[in-house]
């Protein structure tokens, strides 16, 4: 991860707006530089040599016999003190502004208990392949574990969620080495809806050798941990895997998967989004998988 950490990191410390930041990495066991370059990050936020843009940054490294990723992001939100939480790996980055967006919306609007920004797709070398989309979430559809399998995925990078909402569930089984994230949905849809929000707020980067990669050993993971598959499930499985072939091939009729979507999922209620308008940030209703 050397060769993306000092991206991923700065990433964080330049966030810009009037909160703090508490960032605490937790290496498992690294056998390249990641160490070196997380410990030369960590002395500049203490001596304050590094040119923060908010109102506080505190930075820790906690190494760690190699116990696994899920076990390594346990120990990490553990130890955190603040009031939203999240997790970015060590090759992913957030966008600019993604904090005081993220901020805003919370303070906005305090019922909100977990949301999620737009997620864009950036390559090995940093160029930006995909600039993402603002999916919407049906809580009974996350209970289910439909997203993921059936229907699109939830992207980790781009969701934050209060400490209060992790202190019901938590923490992740150490036992999931690929699948934690998806279990983690499930259990927080138990609690609240989950929000979108139409802001670009990380990238996801698509390189060789990572674990996302390994598809067949992450869908048995979710064999494993998901319920029983229900008849939401199916339909599902049935409508996204006709959107994806059909789309694939004629990109055009995407919006004629949107007019079907309330037709076909007729028992599917309105769900809520957050988007700007003129500056300020408001929440909307709307039928469709995506806005």
């Amino acid at each position: 991860m050397e060769r993306w950490i000092a991206e991923t990191i700065e990433s964080v410390l330049n966030q810009q707006g009037d909160f703090s930041v508490e960032y605490i990495v937790v290496n498992d066991s690294s056998d390249d530089a990641t160490g070196k370059i997380v410990d030369g990050y960590v002395k500049k936020i203490t001596e304050r040599t590094y040119p923060i843009r908010c109102t506080e940054i505190t930075m820790r490294h906690i190494k760690r016999m190699r116990r696994g990723m899920y076990s390594a992001i346990n120990d990490g939100l553990a130890s955190s003190s603040g009031d939203i939480l999240a997790w970015i790996n060590a090759d992913d980055i957030y966008q600019p502004d993604a904090f005081k967006n993220m901020q805003k919306a919370f303070t906005v609007f305090p019922h909100i208990q977990w949301l999620k920004g737009i997620t864009g797709t950036i390559n090995e070398y940093s160029e930006k392949i995909r600039p993402g989309v603002c999916n919407i979430y049906n809580r009974d559809f996350l209970k289910d574990g439909i997203y993921g399998r059936e229907a699109y995925f939830v992207e980790q990078d781009s969701i934050f969620w209060r400490k209060s909402l992790w202190e019901k569930v938590g923490p992740i089984p150490d036992s999931l080495s690929y699948a934690g994230d998806y279990w983690l949905w499930m259990q927080f849809a138990r609690f609240a809806d989950l929000v979108s929000m139409k802001t670009p707020l990380s990238y996801f980067r698509k390189r060789e050798g990572q674990k996302s990669k390994d598809i067949s050993a992450y869908k048995q993971e979710q064999r494993a941990i998901r319920p029983r598959r229900s008849a939401r499930a199916w339909a599902s499985r049935f409508f996204f895997s006709a959107r994806s072939r059909i789309t694939k091939l004629i990109p055009g009729l995407e919006p004629l998967f949107k007019l079907l979507y309330p037709i076909f999922f007729w028992r599917v209620p309105p769900q809520c989004y957050l988007t700007m308008k003129n500056g300020d940030l408001v929440m909307r209703k709307t039928r469709s998988y995506t806005v």
